[in-house]
C-alpha cells in the first residue's frame, strides 16, 4: 500500500539535509520503519523551489510555497493532498499528516493526525503578538480559541496520535470517553546510545560544560536563558556554556553575551544532535510553553547528561524531579537554582546522568517507538 506523509518541511532546500526540527527528526524514522513493513513512502512538503528526489527508498516531493501572507495551513495542505492523490492513483493509501497544525479533514479511513504537544500555555505575548488580547477578558477569548482550533485540529482524521500525556489528558478532559475515531499513545523516542563509563569518574580539574540546544526563540526560552547565564557566569567561573540553534533570537544572544568568552554559538545538523551532547556535562531545556515527549530532553538524557527542565508540557512525563533530573518553575531564579544544584554537586550531577540516561534507553526506547508504530498501522490497515 502506499503511504503518504505530509509536512510543511521534511528536507531542506539543499534537498539532502533534514530540517523541520524534531517532527523531521520523526518523519526520517518513519520512513524507513514503513518501507520495511512494504509500504511505498512519499513526503510532500513545502519548500522553496520544486523537487522531487530519494531520500533514501523514500521519495520526497517539495511544491514551492509556504503557508503565510493569505496562505492557510489547510490551503496549502491541500494543495500537497490533491497532487498526492493525482500522482498515487491509488484508491486506499496511508496518509500521515505529521502534525496537526499542517492537517485537512478527510473520510480516509486509512489516515491518521499527529499532534506534537499544545503550545497555548505560554504567556499571552508569547502566543500572539496581537494586543488586542493582552488583556484579561482578551487573554480568555484567544486561549478558549486556541482549544476549540486544538480539538478540530487533532479531529481531522478517524485515527489519531498523541505523543504525550500532557496534550492526551487535557483532550479526554474536553472529550471524556465518548469521541468517535481510534486514539493512541506514542512517546516519542531517543535516540539509542551507550553509557560512557567515563562520567563515573570525577574530574574537577576540567571546566563543567552546559549546553542549551534548541530554536533560539522567545517561546523555547532564549530570552530567560540569556539572563541565567550572564549571571551563572558571573557566580562559577569553571565552566563553557554551548549555544546550539538558529532562530530569530540569535543577534539577541550574540550582543547580551558578546564580552563572555566562554560562551560559544554553533548550530549543528538534526543527525549530529547525540554526538554534540555527548560532549558537555549538563543540559538545559527552559521552554515557556508546552512542548510533546521533547526530543531536546531524550537527546540529553542518551548522551548521558544531567538534565534541567521547565515543568511545560510532556517534559513532566519524561523526568521525575530529583530522580532523572531536574523540573522547575518556568522562572528565572529556578533555572539558575536548578543549575546551581548540578554544578555544585557533582555526586547528585552523575547520578541524575546515569538515571536519565537509563531513562531514554528503556522507556523511551526507539525499539518500543518502532513497535508500537508497527502495531498503529497494522490496527488501522487491517481495521480492527
Amino acid at each position: 500500500m502506499n503511504a503518504d506523509i505530509y509536512f510543511i518541511q521534511f528536507l531542506k532546500d539543499d534537498e539532502q539535509s533534514v530540517g523541520g526540527g524534531g517532527i523531521g527528526t520523526l518523519i526520517s524514522l518513519m520512513c524507513p520503519l514503513l518501507e520495511r513493513m512494504g509500504h511505498n513512502v512519499t513526503v510532500y512538503q513545502c519548500a522553496g523551489h520544486a523537487f522531487d528526489v530519494k531520500w533514501g527508498n523514500t521519495r520526497v516531493v517539495g511544491l514551492p510555497g509556504y503557508p503565510g501572507r493569505g496562505i492557510s495551513n489547510e490551503k496549502v495542505v491541500q494543495n500537497l493532498r490533491d497532487i498526492a492523490i493525482k500522482q498515487s492513483g491509488a484508491k486506499e493509501r496511508i496518509e500521515i499528516f505529521a502534525a496537526d497544525f499542517f492537517s485537512i479533514k478527510n473520510d480516509n479511513p486509512y489516515s491518521i493526525c499527529v499532534q506534537n504537544g499544545l503550545a497555548w500555555d505560554a504567556e499571552i505575548h508569547l502566543i500572539t503578538p496581537n494586543k488586542i488580547y493582552h488583556n484579561p477578558i482578551g487573554e480568555k477569548i484567544f486561549r478558549y480559541r486556541c482549544q476549540l482550533r486544538g480539538l478540530r485540529r487533532f479531529e481531522t482524521c478517524y485515527n489519531r496520535v498523541a505523543v504525550d500525556l500532557y496534550f492526551l489528558n487535557w483532550y479526554r478532559s474536553f472529550r471524556g470517553t465518548n469521541f468517535k475515531g481510534r486514539l493512541f499513545y506514542n512517546p516519542n523516542p531517543a535516540p539509542t546510545a551507550e553509557w560512557d563509563e567515563r562520567r563515573e569518574k570525577l574530574n574537577n580539574c576540567h571546566p563543567l560544560k552546559i549546553i542549551f540546544a534548541r530554536r533560539i526563540v522567545p517561546e523555547k526560552g532564549s530570552r530567560i536563558i540569556t539572563d541565567v547565564f550572564k549571571e551563572l557566569l558571573a557566580l562559577r567561573p569553571n565552566l563553557e556554556i554551548t549555544i546550539a540553534g538558529e532562530g530569530p533570537d540569535e543577534e539577541f544572544i550574540k550582543k547580551a553575551l558578546s564580552d563572555e568568552k566562554r560562551v560559544t554559538l554553533t548550530s549543528y545538523k538534526t543527525e549530529e544532535a547525540l554526538h554534540v551532547h555527548q560532549k558537555h556535562d549538563i543540559a538545559v531545556i527552559p521552554s515557556l510553553c508546552g512542548e510533546a515527549t521533547c526530543l531536546s530532553v531524550l537527546e540529553a538524557m542518551a548522551a548521558g547528561c544531567a538534565v534541567i527542565a521547565t515543568n511545560m508540557g510532556g517534559m513532566i512525563t519524561e523526568i521525575i524531579d530529583g530522580f532523572n533530573g531536574i523540573l522547575c518553575p518556568p522562572t528565572k531564579d529556578a533555572l539558575l537554582e536548578g543549575l546551581l544544584k548540578l554544578v555544585d554537586n557533582s555526586e547528585e550531577r552523575q547520578r541524575m546522568q546515569k538515571r536519565g540516561w537509563e531513562t531514554s534507553q528503556t522507556a523511551f526506547s526507539l525499539f518500543l517507538w518502532k513497535d508500537r508504530w508497527r502495531q498503529i498501522i497494522k490496527e488501522i490497515v487491517e481495521g480492527k
